[in-house]
Parts: C-alpha cells; structure tokens; sequence
C-alpha cells in the first residue's frame, strides 16, 4: 500500500470520527419503537411530543383500559371492590407477569385490580376480563369501543393485558388521553397507581414504576414492557397544583426509559403556561344586585361548602351539594364580591330558572378533580364553547369525600338520557372529554 493511499484513508478515517461527534444522533429519535407526549393534565394541552400518532404496541399499557372498565363497572354498581371473581382455566395459564392464580380460585375485585396496576399481572387482568364481557375476545370488543368513546382514534384492543397479538396498537397521544380520563373519571380508585408495594397470598409485590419515590409529584401510573414493544411508560405527576402527564414507548431498557420520562416531564412542567389565580373577596356579602365597589380584603377562594353556606335558602336544594357554577371570570371579579344575587347564580341557578325535575334526572360530567378550581375551569371552558344541547343545564360542581379527601365533580345536571349523550358527543368532538350518567350517580 502506497503512502499516499494509507495517508488518504488516515484523513477519511478523522473525518468520519470528528463528523460523528459534531452531529451527534438522537438515539431515541432514531429507534422505530419510539414515541413520546407531555400533555397538561387539566387541559389536555400537548407540552412535548414525539412520533404522537405513530401505532405501536402498547405492552402493559393495554391494562389501563382494563382498569378503567372495571372502575366504570364499580361505578355503576355493578361490582363492589370486595366482589369475588372465579379464575377460569384461560386465567390460570396466562404467561408471566402474574401472580399465580389457580383454576377454580376467586379473587377479590379489589386484589384483581390492584395487581393489575401494581404487579402488572396478566392472570389477574383475564380474570376482570372474563368477568366483565364474558371472554377475551369480547372484552377486547368492549375496550376498543371505549377508546372511541374517549377519543382514542388510533387505538386497537385484542386482548386484556397487552401481551403482543396482531392488530393490537395504540399511541402516544391515545395512552394521554386514556391517562388523562383514568385520573379525572376516577379519582376515587386513581390512589392504586400510587402505591409502591401489593401483598396477596403472603407475598409482597413491588410496583413495577420506579418513579414513584424517586421523582417529585410522581404518583403514577403504568409500565409496559414486551420484546415487540420495548420499554413503556405512562407517568403522571403533580408539582404545585399542576398536573402533567408523559407517555413513553420502546425505550432500550427500563432504566433509560425512566431517565428520558424524568427528562420529559422536567422540559413539561417548564413549560406550562402561568395561571393568575383569580381573587375573591371574603368580607361581608351584601343583599346587592350589583357591585357598589372595589373590596379591600382578597384571598384565594373558598372552598365549595363556604361558598355554599353565604348562598340564599332559594337555591335549588337538588343543586346543593356543594355545588359551585364556574361563571367567575378574571376581568369582573367583584360580582362575586360584592353581589349575592350574583352570587347566588354562581353558586347554582335559582330554582326558576332552571328546573332539574322537569328537565330530566341525567347529567354530563367532565371531569371529578381533587381540587375545587380544577372543576371550576373546565366548567368555565365547556360553558365557553356555547353547545346548544347544555343551554338549559346546570352547570355545577358536586362535592364528595372519599378516603378523606374532598373529589369535586364538574357536571351539567338537569338533562334527559338522549339529550345528555347528544351533549357529550358534542363536547368530545370539541375536545373536551365526558359521559353521560345519572344524576344521583
């Protein structure tokens, strides 16, 4: 070899090294398993996003559909969380992850769920599957049906617990919305995500999120793993009052999946939008239609059963229970103040004006949150969007404790069956996710 020639492949040899460390290759970027979101939980606004719509295995994440029919059929109450549920032969042979259940044995609703959420157990997500829609198959019809309900348009169910099957797929944006819906339809049941260790039939089993204690506010909510997939991941968490919410598909392995969801999530809550907390006045009410002037003592606002305690015995008593109509706005704070009329219709319309009896005993919920504002905004945003179907309903924020801890519901009540589900179709297609229910439910 002459000189010149090894000279010549000495240079293209530096070139190549020096062009590989100038144009560095985002590996996540360039994997085909990978996608990502950050979404703001309240609002659903998209933070960060990566290959969104892109269909892939969803993995382990299939079990969050799982859960939330199941959450829905406790709901309705179909089922209580001490239910018993029979471990067919199909549920005993599922594949791990599981816990080992036997053919013949029964299992409590609540151990079901929690070892879904906690332990990732595929036995124990056939068994709600079996119990819910009879087999597999048709249960996997149900979940797929559900996703549309949601909005999950690029999303497709063949099984209960993800393990891969051919036409099964979702995506970034579609595992988002169901996390957001988990966390928002179900507060009451969303405490299972949290929890870091299960113990059923003298073991104990560790949560398979390793965030949970080791990043800020993180407080669920599934991990999803198969060779077709790659590692997945839907985190939520809470800093300061704001939620956000990051999805993960195909990462390498579950620790670099966990390093670039903490990377995700920081780059998110940076860049939330900055929300002005709208004051409100919390000196004497005066029996005045209108503001007579600017008060001098503000504060944060109360919570719904202060507010309802100033409210005038006329107030519609089917209304009450803590009920709160988003019509505050931060440009004319002081009707509030200053008006108990005002007030009064803030609080829920007078019994004239708006008859639940007469209307119809069904509702549209949109959303049951852990903090009262949270309720009031999305209220405030479907209101803004004028639908004609909720002209004539309540709007209203329903408050119930559960575990000690307050869950306000943000609902339009006062509709019939048909008129409530034309008004959540309606809703859904503008972006904002809902059911119809009954009104005592």
């Amino acid at each position: 070899m002459t000189l010149s020639l090894r000279m010549a492949r000495f240079i293209a040899t530096v070139l190549f090294i020096g062009l590989a460390f100038a144009l560095p290759v985002d590996r996540a970027v360039a994997n085909s398993k990978y996608a990502s979101i950050v979404v703001d939980a309240r609002t659903g606004q998209v933070l960060r996003q990566r290959n969104a719509d892109k269909r892939l295995y969803p993995a382990s994440l299939t079990k969050m559909m799982t859960l939330y029919l199941a959450f829905e059929a406790i709901d309705r109450g179909i089922y209580t969380m001490e239910s018993l549920l029979t471990v067919s032969r199909v549920a005993s042979n599922e594949p791990a992850s599981k816990l080992g259940l036997k053919r013949g044995s029964t299992i409590s609703m609540r151990d079901a769920l929690q070892a879904c959420a906690t332990k990732s157990a595929n036995d124990a997500a056939t068994v709600l599957a079996e119990a819910l829609g009879n087999s597999k198959a048709e249960f996997a019809r149900m979940m797929t049906a559900k996703a549309r309900q949601l909005g999950m348009r690029n999303t497709q169910f063949k099984n209960p617990h993800g393990l891969t099957a051919r036409g099964q797929y979702s995506t970034a944006r579609d595992m988002a919305i169901l996390g957001r819906r988990i966390f928002s339809d179900f507060p009451e049941q969303y405490g299972m995500f949290e929890r870091k260790r299960f113990k059923y039939g003298g073991r104990n089993y560790r949560a398979t999120n390793k965030l949970l204690g080791k990043y800020a506010g993180a407080d669920g909510i599934k991990t999803g793993y198969t060779r077709a997939s790659g590692y997945n991941l839907v985190a939520s968490a809470e800093r300061d009052g704001n939620r956000i919410i990051g999805v993960v598909f195909g990462g390498k392995s579950g620790a670099s999946r966990n390093r670039h969801m903490r990377k995700i999530l920081d780059e998110g809550f940076v860049k939330l939008p900055k929300r002005i907390a709208v004051p409100v006045y919390s000196g004497t009410l005066e029996a005045t239609p209108l503001p007579r002037g600017k008060p001098s003592k503000m504060e944060t606002l109360e919570p719904a059963s202060v507010l309802m305690a100033a409210a005038s015995p006329s107030v519609d008593a089917a209304a009450q229970p803590a009920a709160v109509v988003a019509m505050r706005t931060q440009s004319d704070p002081w009707v509030v103040a200053n008006g108990l009329r005002a007030l009064q219709r803030i609080i829920a319309p007078p019994a004239e004006a708006v008859d639940l009896t007469l209307q119809g005993d069904w509702a549209v919920q949109i959303g049951a949150y852990r903090k009262l504002k949270q309720a009031e905004d999305i209220l405030e945003r479907a209101k803004a969007l004028r639908s004609p179907q909720l002209m004539r309903a309540a709007p209203v924020v329903t408050k119930r404790v559960s575990n000690g801890r307050p869950i306000y519901r943000a609902r339009f009540l006062g509709l019939g069956k048909g008129q409530a589900e034309n008004a959540c179709r309606s809703l859904s297609r503008r972006g904002i996710a809902c059911f119809a229910i009954k009104s005592s439910g």
